[in-house]
C-alpha cells in the first residue's frame, strides 16, 4: 500500500509476523518479516533473522508502539533499545536477539515514514550518494562457483567472497590437530586461494571467509593470503575479543572485515579506535536498524575505513540495506546471496541488477510491496500470514 497521507499524523494500530523460508544454497533459510499497521491504512514492513525469541522480542515491543507516531523513527528505535537493554520486552531476555527484533521494527517505521512522506527512504535517511549500490556475491567453494557461474556473469559480479576456512582444511587428513591448523591445512587452503584466483582472473575481486578460530590460526592464515590481493579476508576471530583482533589486523597488510554479528554503536567503536578491523560490515537487520547501520558506517568513515554490510535477507530487507547503503558516504559493496526466488514475493517493482550494481528504488518508502499469494507460498509450516 503506497499512498500517501501528507499533512496527517500516522497512527500504530498493530504490529504482526510472519515466518518465511526458502532454499539457501545447501540449506534452508528462514526470515521474520514484520508489518506494522497504521488507523490510516498505510503498512509498513521489516524482517529479521528468524527465531522464536525474536518473535517474542517484537510482540513485547507492540505495547510500547501502539497508539504512537511511526514516523518519530529513531524516538521510538532508542526507546525500543532502551527497554531491550532493560530486559522487559519478553520473559526470556536475550539483548542481541532483541536488537534483532528493533531493525526489523525501525526498517517497518522507516517504510511508513517514507510511504507517508511520499518519498524513498534514502531520502529520510539524508540523501543518496549513488544511484545505484555495488553488490558482492557469496559463493562459498570453487565448485559451487562454477555451478553457477553463469548466473554471477549475468549480473556483471565484480567482487565474490569464498570460504577458505579451517573446517575446509578438516576435510582434509591431518589438516587440524584439534583446534591447530596444521602445515599441512594450511598449504591446503593456499592452494585452493591460489586456484580460485587463477580461475576468476584479474578483472574479479576475491575475498575469503576464514573464521580461524585462535589467533595463531588466524595470523598464519592472514599472512599466507598476502601474494593473492584480496580485498579482504572476513571473520578470522569471534568478536569477544577486541584486542585480539587489533593484534591481528596489525600483523599484516592484507584487509581484515568483521562486524555482521554485531549489535549498536557501542559494538563497534573499540574496534575503530583500535585499529582492529581495516574494513567494517554490519548487518542492517540485526545491528539495530537502518538509521543506526548508517551511523555504524559514519564513524567507521571518521577512522577511514570502508564499509562492505553484510546480509542474508529477504527482499524486503534487500530492498530496505540498498536505501541505506545509498545513504552511507563510505561503501565498498553490499553482500547479496543470488537466490533464484530472492525477489518472487515482491510486487511490481522489483530491483534489477546489472554490471555488479543493484539499482536504488525510487518508490516511496521502501519502493517495494510485498505479493500476499506469493510471500504465503514460503509461510513456515504451522505459522499464520499476519494474523
Amino acid at each position: 500500500m503506497a499512498s500517501t497521507t501528507k499533512g496527517n499524523t500516522l497512527t500504530i494500530t498493530d504490529i504482526k509476523t510472519t515466518t518465511l523460508e526458502a532454499p539457501w544454497g545447501q540449506w534452508t533459510r528462514r526470515w521474520l518479516l514484520v508489518r506494522i499497521d497504521t488507523a490510516e491504512g498505510l503498512q509498513g514492513y521489516g524482517d529479521t533473522s528468524a527465531s522464536p525469541q525474536t518473535k517474542a522480542h517484537v510482540m513485547g515491543f507492540r505495547e510500547m508502539l501502539v497508539g504512537q507516531d511511526p514516523t518519530n523513527v529513531e524516538v521510538l528505535q532508542r526507546s525500543m533499545v532502551s527497554n531491550a537493554y532493560a530486559g522487559t520486552t519478553a520473559s526470556h531476555f536475550d539483548s542481541g536477539l532483541a536488537v534483532h527484533a528493533v531493525s526489523a521494527i525501525e526498517t517497518a517505521l522507516w517504510d511508513l515514514a517514507g510511504k507517508a512522506a511520499g518519498v524513498p527512504v534514502y531520502k529520510l535517511l539524508g540523501g543518496k550518494h549513488r544511484d545505484r549500490v555495488r553488490i558482492y556475491n557469496c559463493v562459498g567453494t570453487l565448485e559451487s562457483y562454477r555451478e553457477m557461474e553463469d548466473v554471477y556473469q549475468e549480473m556483471g559480479t565484480t567482487i565474490l567472497k569464498f570460504a577458505a576456512t579451517p573446517g575446509v582444511a578438516r576435510a582434509i587428513p591431518g589438516g587440524m590437530m584439534g583446534e591447530h591448523l596444521t602445515r599441512k591445512g594450511l598449504a591446503h587452503l593456499v592452494q585452493l586461494v591460489e586456484e580460485i584466483r587463477a580461475y576468476v582472473g584479474d578483472d574479479i575481486e576475491v575475498s575469503v571467509e576464514g573464521r580461524c578460530g585462535t589467533l595463531n590460526n588466524a595470523i598464519r592464515f592472514l599472512q599466507a593470503m598476502e601474494p593473492y590481493d584480496l580485498t579482504w579476508v572476513e571473520d578470522l576471530l569471534p568478536p569477544t575479543n577486541v584486542d585480539a583482533w587489533a593484534t591481528l589486523t596489525a600483523s599484516s597488510p592484507v584487509p581484515t572485515l568483521t562486524g555482521e554479528g554485531q549489535h549498536l554503536r557501542h559494538e563497534f567503536q573499540e574496534y575503530y579506535r583500535k585499529d582492529a578491523t581495516r574494513l567494517t560490515a554490519p548487518d542492517f537487520q540485526i545491528c539495530g536498524g537502518l538509521s543506526e547501520g548508517k551511523k555504524i558506517c559514519e564513524l567507521a568513515d571518521l577512522h577511514h575505513l570502508l564499509a562492505c554490510p553484510h546480509m542474508a535477507a529477504s527482499a524486503i530487507g534487500v530492498a530496505a540495506a540498498i536505501h541505506a547503503c545509498a545513504a552511507i558516504p563510505n561503501l565498498l559493496a553490499l553482500e547479496f546471496h543470488a537466490m533464484p526466488q530472492w525477489d518472487r514475493i515482491l510486487a511490481g517493482y522489483r530491483p534489477q541488477i546489472v554490471d555488479g550494481y543493484i539499482e536504488v528504488p525510487e518508490g516511496p518508502g521502501l519502493g517495494v510491496e510485498l505479493d500476499e499469494d506469493e510471500t504465503r507460498k514460503y509461510v513456515v509450516a504451522g505459522e499464520s500470514f499476519f494474523e
